[in-house]
């Protein structure tokens, strides 16, 4: 678009002084005329006006050529040239006059003593003003021709500069979209020479982002082992007093904490830049022990998802999504279940159902409460917490230890954290 303004601006800049020349070229060849006509121009005794040589201009002869002069004595045209024939240039006429063919003139007047004559003579040379106009009509079209032509060589110009200049990151994009998928762990440092500190920060991100998730698991693996010795203290200390509340206690608490382990571990490995699993296989895995729980049902599973379909994650975080979800449809199916995958704008939709007997429209959406169940006689935890970063897990496990070492110190039992 800039190119084409500049481009344009050029043109018609170029163009007013290539006709700013050919009117100045005009205006020459009209004084040099003039000044031939003022030596060539003498009155004779009896007071005519003639000329003693002929201007060396054959325009001039022509009958209306456009090229004309004459000499007046006040209004009273004493001498004309051929092309006008029979008529005249008006007196008073100017750069805007009109010749007897009417085409319109541009004219240079003089005024001048000659000797002989009692009264100054006007002398008048005009020229056709189109003249001026179509030169610079066809030096306006060969111009545009010419700055077309720079200006489609300068866009494909631009065009190879962006194509060429642009293509590094081009393939960064694609090589980001890899890892991204899982298909590969880093950008390739040999293959962006002119983008290379660029590609050394974003693989430094990356490794940043691995060790980050690295110290998180280590940090919920630590605060498990640490946990392990007060639970058992306080189960023994439960079922040596035959305390049924304080054993449930213990039992949630030990849940609780297993439950915020498991979920500081996905959270530390949700998004991880190069994880990939295929669903395919982990679905078949599932099935396979799930059909042999739940074989006295006689469930029928259908599946429809492609061979290439894979989930941006570790095998453990899909293994225990889906193994949720399908043990929860095994479990209240009346003898259908479907499994779908589909990929769609970069996002993976797994899809789960059955032909249960369901649940009331206020039911689901209670459903979808973190932690909330709606039947307390099976096992399960209800649905996980939106996820965030796995600090916040540590933090949740912490106020949930601090809050159960309440209750057991409530019931008289010496834990150490």
């Amino acid at each position: 678009m800039w190119i084409a303004v500049a481009l344009v601006v050029a043109w018609v800049w170029i163009g007013q002084l290539l006709r700013g020349t050919l009117e100045h070229g005009f205006d020459e060849r009209l004084a040099a005329t003039l000044t031939a006509l003022l030596a060539a121009v003498e009155v004779t005794a009896d007071g005519a006006v003639t000329l003693d040589r002929p201007l060396a201009d054959p325009a001039f002869e022509r009958a209306f050529s456009g090229w004309y002069w004459q000499v007046a004595d006040g209004a009273v045209v004493r001498l004309r040239s051929r092309s006008l024939w029979t008529e005249q240039i008006a007196p008073a006429g100017n750069a805007g006059a009109v010749g007897p063919d009417g085409r319109p003139l541009r004219l240079l007047r003089r005024t001048a003593t000659v000797p002989g004559s009692p009264s100054p003579l006007t002398l008048t040379v005009a020229g056709p003003q189109d003249a001026i106009d179509l030169e610079a009509a066809r030096i306006g079209r060969t111009l545009a021709i010419a700055l077309s032509v720079l200006g489609l060589g300068l866009a494909v110009a631009v065009l190879l500069q962006t194509t060429i200049g642009l293509a590094p990151f081009r393939r960064i994009g694609r090589q980001l979209a890899d890892i991204r998928g899982g298909r590969r762990q880093a950008l390739d440092p040999d293959t962006f020479a002119e983008v290379a500190p660029l590609v050394r920060e974003v693989n430094a991100l990356l490794r940043h982002d691995q060790e980050v998730v690295a110290r998180a698991r280590t940090h919920a693996s630590n605060l498990a082992h640490a946990l392990k010795t007060p639970l058992s203290v306080a189960a023994l200390e439960a079922a040596r007093r035959g305390s049924p509340e304080l054993a449930e206690a213990v039992g949630q608490m030990d849940r609780m904490i297993r439950h915020h382990l498991r979920r500081a571990r996905a959270a530390a490995a949700h998004g991880v830049l190069g994880a990939r699993v295929a669903v395919g296989p982990v679905l078949a895995d599932l099935l396979a022990v799930l059909e042999r729980i739940h074989a006295d049902r006689h469930v029928t599973v259908s599946r429809d998802l492609a061979d290439d379909v894979a989930f941006a994650g570790e095998r453990q975080d899909l293994e225990e999504m889906l193994g949720n979800l399908l043990d929860n449809a095994f479990k209240w199916s009346r003898g259908r279940i479907a499994v779908a995958a589909v990929v769609a704008d970069g996002r993976l939709r797994l899809t789960i159902a059955d032909d249960g007997p369901g649940r009331a429209q206020a039911d689901k959406a209670r459903a979808l409460h973190p932690r909330t169940r709606l039947d307390s006689g099976l096992a399960g935890a209800g649905v996980e917490p939106a996820g965030g970063p796995p600090e916040q897990f540590l933090r949740a496990i912490a106020r949930d230890v601090e809050k159960w070492k309440k209750v057991v110190k409530a019931a008289n039992i010496k834990i150490s954290s």
